[in-house]
């Protein structure tokens, strides 16, 4: 029998680092006896049969779908010890308790896993706020209408996200004995999220790829956010952040802010903190057995952005500029190529026409 370790975010807490280790490292670990899922399931089920999306995970169709593509791939691969899917967006879907559900009824039916554990990392949550907002307020639009979501309101819609306690408790439907409680505190003091997970999941740390060893996933900047967020408010709905990501690749496009800016305040960030305190504190006793769940540092955000406009007329000055190489060489290339088949077509009538004037000139004939 097989375990399934099913590990569910939260989103950013290293999460995207520990999924590109397991995808680099899939057939090492693989030969160790471990299948080794990202968020869609790539390598380790059918190509078929892989989610389109991560987020496709929160459907509840999907989700049942996608666990008994894991069960065929378990049953196939005697040889298997462990299963580990990682997709933080189930930990983090609005309807959580459906989620919970279809994995219970899984549970209930399978005949690859004898155990199933729902692994899931929290972090401080006026940390986390900033972090998220950034990723799914400006680089990643989730709202519906058009212009940039102020951190407010993108606060006010994602609340689901900061209620760990709640989770908990939700998740605790499958038997509290099936859930670990991770920190992303405890993440950091182990050098990152790829060697804490491993250790956490039983993965051999020896098969960590080297180059990610000590990798960590880097976000966006304040400015590039902030670029990314002009781009994505022109749109009504949500807007991936593949729609813009091609331009800073094209462009390579640096990150302006050197100050440690931040989107979310001082303020906003302590309202978070100090509203979560308390059922923070309960879910460290009922957890972790111990009085705090996370460590007592400073809350952040002292610095604002506030240089957005600047910014941003700085990167589009470079991408236009950027732009017009790029058509320039384009013109150049297309100038080239054109004379280029114009000596082509014009080859054979001069060699006609050299060769015309050799035979008028042999056999004496007047033009």
């Amino acid at each position: 029998m097989t375990k399934l370790i099913l590990h569910v975010g939260l989103g950013k807490t290293g999460t995207t680092a520990f999924q590109d280790a397991m995808r680099d490292g899939y057939d090492a670990l693989l030969e160790a006896g471990f299948i080794c899922a990202g968020p869609r399931l790539k390598f380790a089920v059918p190509e078929e049969e892989e989610l389109e999306a991560q987020y496709h995970a929160r459907d509840p169709e999907l989700l049942a779908a996608a666990l008994q593509s894991l069960e065929k791939a378990a049953l196939s691969a005697p040889d298997v010890s462990t299963v580990v899917w990682s997709n933080e967006a189930i930990g983090m879907a609005p309807n959580l308790s459906d989620v919970i559900d279809v994995i219970d009824q899984f549970i209930k039916d399978s005949k690859a896993f004898d155990a199933v554990e729902i692994a899931i990392c929290f972090r401080r949550q006026d940390d986390w706020v900033e972090s998220a907002y950034r990723q799914w307020g400006l680089k990643h639009k989730t709202s519906e209408m058009r212009g940039i979501e102020a951190p407010e309101a993108w606060l006010d819609r994602s609340w689901h996200a900061l209620d760990y306690l709640g989770q908990y408790r939700a998740w605790s439907k499958l038997g509290g004995d099936r859930i670990r409680i991770m920190t992303y505190d405890a993440m950091r003091n182990a050098g990152g999220s790829v060697p804490y997970l491993y250790t956490q999941f039983g993965l051999p740390v020896e098969l960590i790829p080297a180059e990610a060893a000590h990798e960590k996933n880097v976000s966006l900047g304040p400015a590039q956010s902030y670029l990314n967020a002009l781009h994505n408010g022109t749109h009504e709905g949500p807007v991936r952040p593949v729609e813009f990501g091609k331009v800073f690749e094209a462009f390579d496009l640096p990150e302006l802010d050197d100050k440690n800016s931040s989107f979310v305040s001082t303020e906003l960030r302590q309202k978070v903190l100090d509203r979560c305190a308390a059922d923070n504190a309960e879910l460290a006793k009922l957890a972790l057995g111990r009085d705090a769940l996370f460590g007592d540092f400073p809350v952040g955000g002292g610095v604002l952005y506030e240089s957005g406009n600047q910014d941003a007329l700085f990167y589009l000055s470079r991408i236009v500029g950027e732009q017009q190489k790029l058509i320039d060489d384009l013109s150049h290339q297309l100038t080239n190529e054109h004379a280029r088949r114009l000596r082509d077509l014009e080859r054979p009538f001069y060699q006609l026409r050299k060769l015309r004037r050799r035979l008028r000139a042999k056999f004496g004939l007047d033009d």
